[in-house]
């Protein structure tokens, strides 16, 4: 049975249970976190330096904060919270240039005796630092396990992230809400998509697409989220844990003919794939949400925040904007959804995600509804997510959220960016944007209950100095000087620098990484004949950048992190040049210049066969890997190949006939098996 939990808890979900007494577990015992602290770098780096120190400030102080000195050429960081303590190391060594961590590879060089330096104190100017996004749970995430997991984890602690967005498992306490009100296990598992696609199920724009796991990966997702709480509450993470947002499966009707249920509709998917929702004004919403709050509590222990989002890319159903029918129906609905929070935890917060009013504005958000949509919830206790900073910034052109929605009428929220579409690997970024402009916002007159500092990827392991970027910026109160940052960068990724380098980062700001844009694909990631050009800022300096770059191998021979990046922009520069030849083919055409054409098409698929094995060596940028983790995430032959057909798809034709070629990814396998078959079925049929 789907609802069926395993009899015996493992020993890391028993131990997780020790945790539950609150939302978040900062441990109050100086040495106890300490040594969670020191954990992080030993599984990082693979050993704890004999000359680093790791100790907790005395509890009573409320401020998030960290200390560094040097005396005696050992290092002692001192820090509010495990988290903090990993951040203050990770500054050290950053500025140092003694080492990295990140997802192609970590570096740690620490030398045997440090030079002395006086005590360093640094006050986060936010209470909490948010990551990830809803999507980034079906863009990256989606068949991970604990290895990965663990991973990630660290790697947000030593990158100061204490506010992790943590929904798995969330669909097995669904399941186990709706069989208790009646519905089989046929009906809710028709409604699950496959993993990769649990994010639009779960924000309610579509169901059952790729759906069918088995009851065992569904305990399984249990027992993952059940060691992954575990850690992040031991380093005093505060997760964010998925709320009832109303949506249900089709089948709810028949048990229920009297519920206020609208079907969803949304990017042209098939109707056997829409969503349906629940109105929160229905009595039955109040019995599903405040019965999934309490069934998660009961198996993840108390939590604090819930994200409930009702509204994500759709039309408002409450009546035309400036109405009174529109005002009363949205404080009523605030009313009901946070009185359903309430009820099961009356210390909770319900988290909501802004991104609706900047994509929307003025077509379905306007100041009086969102005014009227935050009004239900005490100011404490209901939090906006202001998502997208730099789409109000370069896409969308909008005045700023928080001047726009008066520093969202007093309620707490976080300033966020999104700096990554569909884990798409072109290179993209305003770095100076990243490290410095949140201060506008913390210096604003309309700032308000400016709480937290976040990114909202919907993917990761890509475009690594971004992260860098964003994860300094949420631990400064001024401004980080972009050249010193980016010269620190260097050192401590590779260990020293070069002219080479420097070169490249002076050609790419003027380039892809002075340039922010929601199209961060290559024209030939597109169906052709796909001809519009893009938007990334694609032009000379970016060939000379990496050319500068490639210049300093024979002087970085052996540095693993130097030939892992190589690699990685061997391809993209290889990218840049098939757009190039894409251009000319299509010029050729054109003008029917059919042996022209042929001789730039071979030119082309020539280029991209040799990104493709060039990235073969990457770390990261293998669809093999993609596909080897779907399959391991499996429980059965058939299971593992419906992972491996779902992740092919997430990544290239997704599950709508509107998002094809969304997550561009500038990997070896799909390069080879996917975009080039595709192009040379195009040319067959137009070159004579």
């Amino acid at each position: 049975m789907i609802m069926r939990f395993m009899s015996v808890v493992s020993a890391a979900a028993a131990a997780a249970l020790l945790f539950s007494c609150s939302g978040s577990v900062v441990p109050t015992d100086g040495s106890e976190g300490a040594e969670a602290a020191k954990a992080v770098v030993e599984r990082t780096f693979g050993r704890f330096p004999m000359n680093v120190r790791f100790e907790m400030y005395s509890p009573g102080d409320s401020s998030l904060r960290y200390a560094t000195e040097v005396s005696g050429g050992a290092l002692t960081v001192k820090g509010s919270t495990p988290v903090a303590i990993c951040r203050g190391f990770y500054d050290y060594i950053f500025r140092g240039g003694y080492g990295i961590a990140s997802w192609s590879g970590n570096r740690l060089d620490l030398p045997r005796r440090l030079p002395d330096e006086e005590e360093r104190e640094v006050v986060s100017p936010y209470k909490m630092h948010l990551y990830q996004n809803v999507c980034t749970y079906g863009y990256t995430y989606p068949f991970w396990g604990w290895e990965q997991w663990e991973r990630e984890i660290d790697w947000m602690a030593l990158h100061g992230i204490d506010m992790p967005l943590s929904p798995i498992g969330g669909e097995t306490i669904l399941s186990r809400v709706w069989s208790g009100m009646g519905l089989s296990d046929e009906e809710i598992k028709a409604y699950f998509t496959g993993p990769a696609h649990f994010p639009w199920m779960r924000m309610g724009n579509m169901s059952h697409y790729c759906g069918g796991m088995s009851d065992e990966w569904f305990e399984a997702q249990v027992a993952l989220e059940h060691r992954i709480d575990e850690r992040e509450r031991q380093l005093g993470m505060t997760p964010v844990y998925q709320g009832f947002a109303g949506f249900v499966p089709a089948a709810f009707t028949e048990h229920f003919p009297g519920a206020d249920v609208t079907e969803t509709i949304w990017s042209n998917l098939d109707p056997e794939d829409h969503n349906h929702m629940l109105s929160p004004l229905d009595p039955l919403f109040k019995e599903i949400g405040v019965g999934f709050i309490r069934e998660w509590e009961k198996e993840f222990g108390k939590g604090k925040y819930y994200l409930i989002d009702s509204f994500n890319e759709m039309k408002v159903p409450f009546g035309p904007l400036g109405t009174k029918q529109r005002s009363e129906n949205l404080r009523l609905y605030s009313q009901r959804l946070y009185d359903t929070v309430r009820e099961a935890n009356p210390d909770a917060v319900w988290v909501l995600q802004g991104w609706m009013f900047g994509y929307q504005r003025g077509k379905e958000w306007d100041p009086a509804s969102v005014r009227d949509l935050l009004s239900g919830a005490p100011d404490d206790k209901l939090m906006v997510i202001d998502l997208a900073v730099d789409f109000n910034e370069f896409v969308w052109k909008n005045d700023k959220s928080w001047d726009y929605f008066d520093g969202f009428f007093g309620k707490d929220w976080i300033w966020s960016t999104t700096p990554n579409f569909g884990g798409r690997t072109a290179l993209v970024g305003t770095l100076d944007f990243l490290l410095n402009s949140h201060l506008e916002a913390y210096s604003s007159p309309n700032r308000g209950h400016l709480a937290g500092y976040g990114t909202s990827p919907e993917g990761v392991e890509n475009n690594e100095i971004v992260f860098e970027a964003i994860s300094a910026g949420g631990w400064s109160d001024s401004p980080i000087d972009l050249g010193r940052f980016l010269d620190s960068y260097t050192r401590a990724r590779y260990g020293k620098t070069a002219p080479g380098l420097t070169a490249f980062w002076d050609e790419m700001l003027q380039s892809q990484y002075s340039n922010f844009t929601s199209n961060a694909r290559f024209r030939w990631q597109r169906r052709p004949p796909f001809r519009t050009p893009h938007s990334m800022n694609v032009n000379e300096h970016y060939f000379k950048a990496i050319k500068s770059f490639m210049s300093e191998r024979g002087a970085f021979r052996g540095n693993s992190l130097y030939e892992r990046d190589a690699i990685g922009y061997a391809g993209l520069y290889l990218a840049g040049k098939a757009d190039i030849v894409l251009d000319s083919l299509y010029k050729a055409v054109d003008r029917k210049d059919f042996a022209t054409a042929k001789e730039r098409e071979s030119l082309l698929l020539d280029i991209l066969l040799d990104a493709d094995k060039i990235l073969e060596s990457h770390p990261i940028w293998r669809t093999g890997r993609w596909i080897d983790l779907a399959r391991a995430a499996a429980f059965s032959p058939s299971e593992a190949d419906s992972f491996e057909l779902e992740a092919k798809k997430i990544i290239s034709i997704w599950g709508g006939r509107s998002l094809y070629d969304y997550s561009a990814r500038l990997w070896s396998g799909i390069i080879r098996d996917y975009y080039v078959p595709r192009l040379k079925y195009y040319f067959d049929t137009v070159i004579a």
